[in-house]
C-alpha cells in the first residue's frame, strides 16, 4: 500500500473508532459535527493504539492483521453524520491573513513529514522499538527503564503505519496525528472566542518550539496534549449537563494518556481532583477510574506481569534487589541520578515551583531545555491580563465550568514539579493547550470589557513573528533534503552523529550477527540485530562508568548474543585515561586479551546542530570489535 493510502485509511479508522465509542456514550449527538470530528480523530488514536496491543500480545503485529483492525473502524465514520452548522458570517482580511499562516505553518510541517526522521528521541525508541516488534511479529519485554519498559500506547499506531506503508507512512502519521490536537484546539477555542482569536491561538499552539520540536517526530507529548484536551473539554460538558457519560469519556481520555506516558498518572490525578466539585462526584469519581482503568491499564500490567513493578524500576526500594528481576540498586542510583538529579536545575518545593515559568520562558538553565522546546512567548506577555480577567471573573470560573481546566492544570503542574522529576519543559507540553485556552479566554474576555485589547494583538503578532520565523528556519533542513538531489545518506551524514557507522553495520553484518552500541540515535537505523546499551536504563550489560569487571563483561555479551561491538567515539593515537577503560570501555581489556579484534573503522562526525546544519569533524572515530571466543584468555 502506498503511503498516502495508508495515511488515509489509518486516519479515517481512528474517526471512526472515536465516532462509534461517542455514540456508544450517546454523547455524540449533544456536539456540533466539527466537535465530533474533533472528538473523534483524537480519540480514536488512543483507541487504535489499545487495540494494537492485543494483536501485539497474540504474536500477530504483522501488515495484515494490522490492516483488518483498520478496515474494521472505518464504517464508524458514519456515525459523524452530515455536517451541519459549518456555515458562518464571510471569513474578514484578518481572518484570511491568518488563515494564509496557518496554511503555510502546516505547509512547513509538510517538510518534515516527507523527509527522513531525525530527532534523537525517535530514532531512539519511539519509532525504533514499533520497528523491532515487527521484525518478530509480535510484542516483547524490552528491559530496559524509560523507554523499554514504559507505557507505549502511541507506538502501537506508528506500527501500523510502517507495518503497512513504510517510513513515509510513518512520519506522515506523526504529522498528521498531531494536526489532531490542533484541530480540536481551535474547536474548543471557537466554542468560547471569535474565528480570528481561535485561529491566532491555534498557530500560536502549532508554531510553539517544543511542538515543532516533537509534534511532526515521534514524541508523544502533542498527542498526549490531544487527550488531556479531551478529558478537559468532557468534564467541562459534565458540569453543564452532570451525567456520567462525560465522567466516563474524560475517564477513556485519561486512561489514553495514562497508557502513553507516565506523567498520565499526574494527569489523571488532576483530573479526578476537578471531579470532586461536580455533583453526584463520588460516583463520578467511580465511573471515572474505571474507564481510565480500562483504557490504560495495559502497559502497566505488562511491566508487572514481566518485573512486578508496574511503573518500572520506580518501586525498587519498595520491592527490594532480591525479588526484582532486570535491576539492581548500583543502577538504581544511576538512574536516579541521570533522571530526577541530572535533569533539575532548582529545588523542587513550594517556592521555586512558583519561579520556574519565569526561569523556564528565559532559559535560565539547560536542565529546561526551553532554548529548543520552550513553550514561547505567549503566555508570558499576556500573564496580567489573564490575572485580571481571572480575578475579574472569579466567582463564574468557582462555579462555571471553567473551574475544571483550572483545577486539572494546577493540580497536574503541582504534582509534576513536586514529584522531584525531570524539569525539562517540554513535559508540560500536554497542559499546554489547556493553559493556553484559560488564559487566553481569561485575557481576551478582561481585554474586551476594559476597551483595552491592543496589548493581547501586539503579543499574538510578537509571539507569531518569532514563532513563525523559528519554524521556517528548522524547516530550511528538510528542505534542503526534499528540493535538492541529496542523498538519504547525505541527509544522514549531516543530521546524526556518527552515522557512518550505521552505513558500516548495514553493509557487513547480516542477521546471524548482533552488535552493541552505545549512541541512541542509531537504534532505529540499524537493520541487523542489535543491542542498545545505554548506561543506567539496562543491566543485563553491565556498562555503569564504575564497572570494571571484564570477565562479568564478556560472560554478559556472550549471554546476550552479542557478536560485534561499536565503540564510542575515540581519539586515534590517544591514550584512554583510566575512567575510558571502565563500564562501555571495557572492549579496551577484550582487545588486549584476544577475545575481540578490530574488523572495521569508520569516522565521528559530531552534529551540533540539525537546523543550522553545524557539524564538527574533530578527528575521532569508531571501531568495530568481532568476539572471538577461540582466542580469548577471560574466560
Amino acid at each position: 500500500m502506498t503511503a498516502l493510502a495508508v495515511l488515509l485509511l489509518q486516519v479515517l479508522a481512528c474517526v471512526g473508532f472515536g465516532a462509534v465509542v461517542l455514540r456508544l456514550l450517546r454523547i455524540d449527538r449533544t456536539l456540533q459535527w466539527a466537535e465530533r470530528v474533533s472528538w473523534s480523530f483524537v480519540l480514536g488514536i488512543g483507541i487504535l493504539g489499545w487495540l494494537i496491543f492485543w494483536l501485539g500480545v497474540s504474536g500477530l503485529f504483522s501488515p495484515l492483521p494490522m490492516a483488518l483492525v483498520l478496515i474494521a473502524g472505518v464504517p464508524g465514520v458514519a456515525f459523524l453524520g452530515r455536517p451541519e452548522g459549518l456555515s458562518g458570517a464571510p471569513l474578514s482580511p484578518l481572518e484570511l491573513f491568518l488563515l494564509a499562516v496557518l496554511l503555510l505553518a502546516l505547509s512547513l510541517d509538510g517538510l518534515e513529514g516527507l523527509s527522513p526522521p531525525a530527532d534523537a528521541d525517535t530514532l531512539a525508541y519511539h519509532f525504533a522499538i514499533p520497528k523491532l516488534f515487527l521484525q518478530e511479529g509480535r510484542i516483547f519485554f524490552i528491559p530496559r527503564a524509560v523507554d523499554g519498559a514504559a507505557p507505549l500506547l502511541l507506538q502501537m499506531t506508528y506500527g501500523v503505519a510502517l507495518g503497512l506503508g513504510g517510513e513515509k507512512a510513518l512520519t506522515l502519521w506523526t504529522m498528521v496525528s498531531g494536526w489532531g490536537t490542533a484541530l480540536l484546539l481551535f474547536v474548543l477555542a471557537r466554542n468560547h472566542m471569535n474565528r480570528a482569536w481561535a485561529l491566532a491561538i491555534t498557530l500560536i499552539w502549532l508554531t510553539t518550539p517544543a511542538v515543532l520540536y516533537g509534534g511532526g517526530a515521534g514524541q508523544v507529548e502533542v498527542r498526549n496534549a490531544g487527550f488531556a484536551l479531551l478529558a478537559v473539554a468532557a468534564l467541562m460538558r459534565g458540569h453543564k449537563a452532570g451525567w456520567l457519560r462525560y465522567a466516563a469519556l474524560a475517564g477513556l481520555a485519561a486512561g489514553l494518556f495514562m497508557g502513553s506516558k507516565y506523567t498520565g498518572l499526574l494527569f489523571a490525578a488532576a483530573a479526578v481532583g476537578a471531579l470532586l466539585t461536580l455533583r453526584r462526584w463520588p460516583l463520578q469519581a467511580v465511573v471515572f477510574g474505571a474507564m481510565a482503568l480500562l483504557a490504560g491499564f495495559q502497559w502497566y500490567l505488562w511491566n508487572f506481569l514481566h518485573t512486578g513493578d508496574p511503573v518500572f524500576p520506580m518501586l525498587f526500594p519498595l520491592i527490594g534487589d532480591a525479588n526484582y528481576p532486570y535491576w539492581d540498586a548500583d543502577h538504581y542510583l544511576a538512574f536516579r541520578n541521570d533522571l530526577f538529579q541530572g535533569e533539575r536545575a532548582i529545588p523542587n518545593t513550594p517556592l521555586w515551583m512558583l519561579a520556574y515559568p519565569f526561569l523556564a520562558t528565559f532559559a535560565t538553565s539547560g536542565a529546561f531545555d526551553s532554548g529548543r522546546a520552550g513553550l514561547g512567548p505567549f503566555l508570558l506577555l499576556i500573564l496580567p491580563f489573564a490575572v485580571a480577567g481571572f480575578w475579574r471573573y472569579r466567582r463564574d470560573i468557582a462555579t462555571g465550568p471553567w473551574r475544571a481546566p483550572v483545577i486539572v492544570f494546577t493540580l497536574f503542574y503541582v504534582f509534576w514539579f513536586l514529584s522531584g522529576s525531570s524539569q525539562r519543559v517540554r513535559h508540560l507540553v500536554p497542559l499546554y493547550p489547556v493553559v493556553l485556552l484559560v488564559c487566553a479566554y481569561l485575557a481576551i474576555r478582561w481585554t474586551e470589557s476594559a476597551k483595552a485589547g491592543w496589548p493581547l494583538y501586539l503579543a499574538g503578532i510578537f509571539t507569531l513573528g518569532i514563532q513563525m520565523a523559528g519554524h521556517g528556519a528548522s524547516s530550511l533542513n528538510y528542505a534542503r533534503y526534499l528540493f535538492s538531489d541529496e542523498t538519504r545518506k547525505a541527509y544522514y551524514e549531516r543530521n546524526i552523529s556518527g552515522y557512518s557507522a550505521v552505513e558500516w553495520i548495514n553493509k557487513n553484518l547480516s542477521g546471524s550477527d548482533k552488535i552493541l552500541f552505545l549512541n541512541r540515535q542509531l537504534h532505529y537505523l540499524i537493520d541487523v540485530p542489535s543491542y542498545y546499551a545505554y548506561p543506567s536504563s539496562q543491566v543485563l550489560i553491565d556498562v555503569l562508568p564504575t564497572v570494571d569487571d571484564p570477565k562479568l563483561y564478556y560472560r554478559q555479551l556472550v549471554k546476550q548474543g552479542i557478536t560485534h561491538i561499536l565503540s564510542e567515539a575515540i581519539w586515534a593515537g590517544r591514550q584512554p585515561s583510566e575512567v575510558e577503560k571502565r563500564g562501555y570501555g571495557l572492549w579496551r581489556v577484550l582487545l588486549a586479551n584476544g577475545c575481540a579484534e578490530e574488523v572495521g573503522s569508520v569516522p565521528y562526525n559530531l552534529i551540533l546542530s540539525r537546523s543550522l546544519d553545524s557539524r564538527q569533524a574533530n578527528g575521532r572515530r569508531q571501531l568495530i570489535l568481532k568476539l572471538d571466543k577461540k582466542t580469548c584468555t577471560l574466560k
